[in-house]
């Protein structure tokens, strides 16, 4: 007889008289399926196919056949008989492979089918959400950081000037009295002691004729040769206030020397002017900071430092022209700037003119200025994979839950398929599942009773 096996097409030739007993089972070489052989069905000449032999209604050799009874005959259980029984023939057949237990998966299956669609449905709206969020949050912090720098440099710069602003109209109310224009030392020596104990920090107030020459002087020294002093030179050249940063002759220590004209009518006979320390703008402009490196500076219009962290630079009158900030201030550029410090930092800062061309300046390393940035990066990202890893468990066991039943039903249909028709199908689902369920076990039903009325008809 010839039997073909109908999973992958294998063709074999067996002789029935070397079976012992009526049915005897070998698996096929080609994919391992089982193979069950009924002699009794044989006829002369007959093709058996697999599909016979599950009509046999048999799965395994009965009791008291061995089940090595095959290979005792010369046909080995898992052989082709050409190896072991002379005479027998093995081709391949173009018969199309049925699927079955031992059939062997290409592409996804369905549990990574359904783990996929799930993370596509759930995610795919909850990353546009993300990216669109999280764009906008970082616009946000961005955006708030360089308001509050422009903010801070801002309010920095006008208390720079209001603090200025208040000594020049001190000086401007003292020379426009009686007292000043009139020139006399006596009588201003009065009004200059009156005005240095209202501003304590002015340590000098004097004046000075049209050449330059002192006229008077609020701590009683002898007079001196103002003539060659800048700030001089610019009152008397039609200044209406005039400035000077310099290491003070008589406090030897940075100071601030502003000067207005002393007018009579519309002509300049003099100058008044006053020397006074620069804590209080030291004071205003160093105590700012922001979180652990953020800090501010002043200079002058030459580029010189009045107010830094580091006296050192004031006391040496350090040149900071150089300085990214500086340079930036000096072309208008008002928004966020961003450079790499002395110590190799990356640092951003904003810069603000006074009104009288000085310079305040903030600066922040640019890891800390933006590390509210960062921390929202770092939650949204965690937040991001914590989202996906629960997707990832709740989709598992969802596929796991429709997958199970139908391999379970695969399973079933394939032991049908070889012959085994007493496999038990239990499912409880009331859904599609349950529906093929049913259908399978009607076709076992059905097939019992097929291979029942075959038997009687042969018998």
């Amino acid at each position: 007889m010839v039997v073909i096996c109908e999973e992958c097409g294998l063709k074999y030739q067996i002789d029935p008289s070397k079976i012992v007993g009526d049915r005897a089972r070998f698996n096929c070489k080609g994919c391992s399926t089982s193979i069950v052989v009924d002699k009794t069905l044989y006829m002369d000449d007959d093709v058996l196919s697999l599909e016979d032999t599950l009509l046999s209604g048999t799965t395994a050799p009965e009791a008291g056949t061995s089940a090595a009874a095959p290979e005792a005959a010369g046909m080995a259980a898992s052989m082709p008989e050409e190896e072991t029984v002379a005479g027998t023939t093995e081709e391949k057949t173009t018969a199309p492979p049925i699927s079955s237990q031992t059939t062997k998966r290409k592409g996804f299956g369905l549990t990574s089918k359904v783990i996929l669609m799930m993370l596509l449905v759930s995610l795919l709206p909850g990353a546009i959400y993300f990216a669109l969020s999280f764009k906008q949050t970082n616009a946000r912090i961005i955006s708030e950081t360089n308001k509050s720098g422009i903010t801070v440099s801002n309010l920095l710069a006008s208390k720079v000037d209001e603090w200025i602003d208040k000594n020049v109209r001190a000086l401007n109310a003292i020379a426009a009295l009686p007292a000043v224009k009139s020139m006399n030392q006596f009588d201003q020596e009065v009004v200059l002691k009156a005005l240095q104990a209202e501003y304590p920090w002015m340590y000098l107030v004097f004046t000075t004729d049209a050449r330059g020459m002192n006229v008077a002087r609020s701590d009683g020294k002898n007079l001196t040769d103002y003539s060659d002093r800048q700030y001089v030179k610019d009152v008397v050249d039609g200044a209406e206030v005039a400035w000077q940063n310099l290491i003070g002759r008589t406090s030897n220590k940075p100071a601030l020397v502003l000067a207005v004209p002393i007018k009579s009518g519309d002509i300049i006979v003099g100058v008044m002017a006053a020397a006074m320390t620069r804590d209080a703008i030291s004071e205003l402009v160093t105590t700012y900071s922001q979180g652990r490196t953020g800090s501010s500076f002043l200079v002058d219009q030459t580029g010189k430092a009045v107010a830094h962290k580091n006296n050192a630079f004031v006391l040496q009158q350090r040149d900071m022209s150089s300085h990214p900030l500086v340079k930036a201030a000096r072309q208008g550029d008002v928004e966020r700037v961003e450079f790499v410090d002395a110590n190799g930092q990356s640092t951003i800062g904003f810069a603000e003119k006074t009104d009288l061309d000085w310079i305040l300046a903030i600066q922040q390393e640019k890891s800390e200025a933006f590390e509210p940035l960062r921390k929202a990066q770092t939650f949204a990202y965690t937040l991001l994979g914590i989202t996906v890893v629960v997707i990832l468990i709740i989709a598992y066991f969802a596929s796991r839950a429709i997958v199970t039943p139908i391999r379970k039903l695969t399973d079933a249909a394939n032991r049908i398929s070889v012959g085994d028709l007493d496999v038990e199908i239990d499912t409880k689902s009331k859904d599609e599942i349950g529906d093929l369920a049913a259908a399978i076990m009607r076709m076992q039903d059905s097939i019992r009773l097929s291979i029942s009325r075959l038997t009687r008809r042969r018998r």
